[in-house]
């Protein structure tokens, strides 16, 4: 599988700035975290998770079969699309204020079994939060080829050993 990945803090992006916070977590057990995943105890003001993959099941060797490109899927170059809401672009929107009185998080016991691709494991505040993961899966196997029957003198059809 070949990947391309990257966890961070967008340039030239300014955040509204919160007060800063302690993470006390008592315990975690992460059993699995996959390509670009990131844990995070502790704020953080903006997190830009993009993950591409091409997924390839040859029953060739890959080193006899060529390799294979981003370039050559769309998928890959495809603009994000747009959310188009009237009522966010003409100011209506809910705006919610929350004042924490103690600045710190407390988390007992945090047990994740997995976390996929491109994903965040956070405790904190996370501001402003994007994630895509774009996985092309490509299956090569060459077509099995087809017998033809043959027709026995008794005019009964026997298959054709291959």
């Amino acid at each position: 599988m070949s990947m391309s990945h990257n966890h961070s803090v967008s340039e030239g992006v300014s955040c509204i700035h919160h007060p800063t916070r302690t993470s006390q977590i008592g315990a975690i057990c992460i059993i699995s975290a996959s390509s670009s995943t990131a844990i995070q105890f502790g704020d953080r003001c903006r997190t830009d998770a993009r993950l591409m993959a091409l997924a390839v099941q040859r029953k060739e060797d890959h080193a006899k079969s060529g390799d294979v490109y981003f370039e050559s899927y769309r998928i890959f170059s495809r603009p994000n699309p747009i959310l188009i809401d009237p009522e966010f672009d003409e100011g209506r929107v809910i705006r919610t204020t929350r004042t924490n009185c103690d600045p710190c998080i407390r988390v007992g016991f945090i047990r994740v079994i997995a976390a996929g691709n491109s994903s965040s494991i956070h405790i904190g505040n996370g501001q402003c939060v994007s994630g895509q993961a774009r996985v092309k899966h490509i299956r090569q196997y060459p077509k099995e080829k087809m017998t033809q029957p043959i027709i026995s003198s008794h005019n009964q059809p026997a298959m054709a050993s291959p």
